[in-house]
């Protein structure tokens, strides 16, 4: 389930069933004074701020349906951090206004807001000043681009300029198709008056870029598939530190990768499953079938085909899961250690 939605009144409850109704992975907890096993809802049998405590982590958003002073006292102690916290959405009873009240952009707190006011026919209250003055924040545009900011201190400051109306480029290593407020504009560095722009969002996934302008902020697109071949044993800090040789040689950033990819019989390499884990980045398994597909394409081993049926693994693994994708980096060896990237097709 991802939303979660909170009520304690026996009104909020009513509400709570029937936007229960309308919403997909959703659950919803009733007071114990009012809940029956008749309306599919799960019992809340202690005080709202142990549970809030219980379920803050969870859930993708937490609905609450009740007054906001008391949302606000019930989180207040396990919030950390808006790239972390999630969605937090208030109701009053009646179902009248739907707040969007915590992490509206990277917790698409705004988006949930929009789409509990439509099902509900209920008035969305958004305050986060890119949204009301129909521009665009930072954060907002790397979510929707799938991308990884770099400072969020600065990204703060380049959404400054956008809501003040000063004119912020965006320079892109990846397609942006979407629709952008009119002080916002695509740039290439050879923009002339690039170096006049009070803010420049540069989407790129380059580790070292120049700084084209004082208040410019990096957005990481997640479009670098890892594929990789090993000798069994392998450790995990042989593996890491042959991607962070790779990495380093081409000047790419780690924060770039998509997923690691392998071939079936790796599934469970330790050293590659570690590295999946310590990058926060799934690892993507390729049958050695769809390998032998597309293993004429790229150079292969006789022993490895003796050994486990198909003569490569790095480069058909990256490719295959790559969405047709092209090749950033062919097969790299690291004492027993393979290694191809490929940025994903669009």
């Amino acid at each position: 389930m991802k939303i979660a939605i909170i009520t304690l009144t026996k009104g909020a409850a009513v509400l709570g069933e029937e936007l229960l109704n309308k919403l997909d992975n959703a659950v919803l907890y009733v007071h114990s004074k009012f809940h029956t096993n008749e309306n599919r809802s799960k019992k809340i049998d202690k005080k709202l701020k142990d549970f809030v405590k219980d379920i803050f982590n969870e859930y993708e958003c937490l609905v609450f349906i009740m007054a906001t002073g008391i949302v606000v006292r019930s989180i207040a102690p396990y919030l950390e951090d808006k790239r972390k916290d999630p969605a937090v959405v208030v109701l009053d009873e009646k179902g009248k206004n739907v707040i969007s009240l915590l992490s509206g952009h990277i917790g698409r707190a705004n988006e949930y807001t929009i789409k509990i006011a439509n099902v509900l026919n209920a008035n969305p209250v958004i305050t986060t000043a890119s949204d009301v003055n129909n521009s665009i924040a930072v954060d907002t545009l790397a979510m929707k681009l799938n991308c990884e900011i770099e400072d969020f201190n600065m990204a703060t400051k380049v959404t400054a300029h956008i809501v003040n109306g000063e004119e912020v480029g965006i320079l892109s290593n990846i397609s942006v198709n979407m629709s952008l407020p009119n002080n916002v504009k695509i740039v290439n560095e050879r923009y002339e008056t690039i170096n006049k722009l009070e803010g420049l969002i540069y989407i790129t996934e380059k580790e070292n870029v120049k700084k084209l302008v004082e208040n410019q902020v990096l957005i990481r697109p997640k479009n670098i598939i890892i594929g990789i071949g090993c000798k069994k044993g392998k450790s995990y800090e042989e593996i890491i530190n042959a991607i962070k040789d790779l990495f380093d040689e081409l000047n790419l950033s780690i924060k770039s990768i998509k997923h690691i990819a392998t071939v079936d019989i790796k599934k469970d390499e330790k050293g590659i499953i570690d590295v999946s884990k310590e990058l926060k980045r799934p690892l993507v398994i390729v049958d050695r079938e769809d390998i032998k597909k597309v293993e004429n394409r790229f150079e292969t081993s006789p022993f490895v085909k003796k050994t486990i049926g198909v003569g490569a693994v790095c480069e058909p693994v990256a490719f295959l899961s790559s969405k047709n994708g092209k090749m950033i980096q062919g097969k790299k060896s690291y004492n027993g250690i393979t290694i191809a990237l490929f940025r994903e097709g669009e």
